[in-house]
């Protein structure tokens, strides 16, 4: 029998890179939906990650609150690691979690020197309920309430159809908060479409849905982008020949001649100009459901069995699949080519760069090492990004253990980042300067209440803390701590 890990991060910004998990919440689902085990982790702020003022706006987290937690984000990433890496044959299950808080949690295992993909090995499998969510509204969406945001479009924030389906929690945003409310609103959707739920389910297995797409030949894809759904009945072409977890296919609502009669240049602009190809990535928990899904929508119900059929086979002529073949692998050259050339952070490489064999093994034994050994084994590392890392979590934990060249070295390098003044990736002292200038204006013209007005200037002391600290030319330890919250906001 699965159990359903549900899990939710609070983080302080955007960039999965770049950012930091704040809260963490897992609760601990069996098959019938009853909880049976929970956790609700919290994490103090790095020293060198500068949080977005907007994201602690969502998450109502004020500076004196995330300077004081009991644990650093480093105890807080291993406890989570140790709690989760037990499970196995288990569905990992968040709303919007494969694209934002699955990448949050693989980059700081990462840097973590932890093994970083628990939630597609060992059997298990990943659920994002918002797929489930858009998949309901596109072909039952009498199943389903949905509000509009003030541009009068539907909206499908978690928090939103809480609200419209009369399960609104009083701790939204907070992560454990919105784990209770993922489930609640998987267990609705689930006991009214118990088919797509089952849809849903086969889905995030990659392997048997690569099967049954080659199988089937011809199938629905829904995706939802730019607020609408997007629903297509699709042929499938070929795997891509360089990426093994992606599948092209071919819109059947196009005419099928006029990529034919192509050779390979003009194949090629079509490609890059038209969207008769569909791209899907098996490992992102596709919305892939039956041909019949789509055929009864325009313009596909205009379309006989006929006239399918004949384009299915069309498709089939190997001089065009070869052709699509060879454009696919230009493609991804010119892509890794571009990739290569750019000046990469070590925090950006988790995908890029291996990591060898005898680091691995490093890696493993560091966590064992007391802080004030832990330098001295780091520097067996071969891989550079791996002694920053190393580096970067003792400055954060205990600073005053790093050697002083050391330290000053990292200090610095540090300083030149959040300093810059450049528009980056993650956020900058500058940056964050601006943000709160303009949230200081909106407080000014309107009333926002006395919590956002002492949120924000919490968060302006405390960068303006970083902005002295990094500026300093000699610098000294410095622990970022609840000590350090009471000197500079007095609780």
């Amino acid at each position: 029998m699965r159990d359903y890990i549900v899990y939710d991060f609070e983080t302080s910004g955007r960039n999965a890179r770049f950012d930091q998990i704040l809260q963490a919440g897992v609760i601990i689902y069996n098959e019938n939906f009853q909880p049976v085990q929970k956790l609700n982790l919290k994490s103090r702020i790095n020293p060198d990650v500068v949080p977005s003022i907007n994201a602690l706006r969502v998450n109502k987290l004020r500076m004196s609150e995330i300077l004081s937690e009991k644990k650093s984000c480093y105890e807080m990433t291993i406890d989570l690691y140790n709690y989760l890496s037990k499970f196995q044959d288990s569905f990992f299950v968040g709303f919007n979690s494969i694209n934002f808080d699955e990448e949050f949690f693989r980059q700081t295992l990462w840097e973590h020197f932890v093994f970083p993909y628990l939630t597609n090995t060992k059997g298990n499998s990943r659920l994002d309920v918002m797929n489930f969510v858009t998949m309901v509204h596109a072909f039952r969406n009498r199943s389903l309430n949905i509000e509009k945001n003030d541009e009068g479009k539907i909206t499908f924030k978690l928090e939103s159809l809480a609200r419209a389906n009369s399960f609104e929690s009083a701790n939204a945003h907070e992560a454990i908060a919105d784990v209770e409310t993922t489930m609640k609103l998987m267990e609705i959707l689930q006991k009214k479409n118990s088919d797509l739920f089952r849809i849903f389910i086969d889905n995030s297995y990659p392997k048997e849905l690569e099967k049954k797409i080659f199988t089937e030949k011809t199938f629905t894809l829904h995706n939802y982008m730019f607020n609408s759904h997007r629903i297509y009945l699709v042929k499938h072409l070929i795997k891509h020949p360089v990426y093994n977890n992606q599948l092209i296919g071919f819109d059947l609502k196009y005419d099928t001649s006029e990529v034919l009669s192509q050779d390979y240049y003009g194949l090629k602009e079509i490609f890059k100009t038209k969207s008769f190809f569909r791209k899907i990535k098996l490992n992102k928990q596709p919305s892939i459901l039956d041909r019949s899904f789509s055929r009864c929508i325009n313009p596909y119900s205009e379309l006989s069995d006929e006239e399918i059929e004949l384009k299915c086979l069309q498709l089939e002529n190997n001089e065009f699949l070869e052709n699509l073949k060879k454009i696919l692998e230009e493609e991804s050259i010119t892509y890794n080519e571009n990739q290569s050339q750019e000046v990469k952070f070590e925090e950006e490489t988790i995908y890029s760069q291996k990591i060898n064999y005898s680091d691995s093994l490093i890696m493993n034994e560091f966590h064992t090492e007391s802080w004030d050994k832990k330098w001295v084994f780091a520097e067996n590392f071969k891989d550079q990004r791996l002694k920053f890392f190393a580096a970067r979590h003792i400055y954060r934990n205990h600073p005053e253990e790093l050697p002083k060249k050391i330290f000053k070295f990292l200090h610095q390098k540090i300083s030149e980042r959040l300093g810059s003044i450049n528009k980056e990736n993650f956020i900058t002292i500058p940056a964050a300067m601006e943000e709160a200038d303009s949230l200081s204006l909106e407080i000014e013209e309107n009333d926002l209440g006395n919590d956002f007005k002492e949120q924000i200037d919490q968060y302006n002391i405390y960068i303006n803390l970083l902005n002295d600290y990094y500026n300093n030319r000699n610098p000294q330890p410095m622990k970022f701590d609840k000590e350090l919250s009471k000197s500079i906001f007095g609780n």
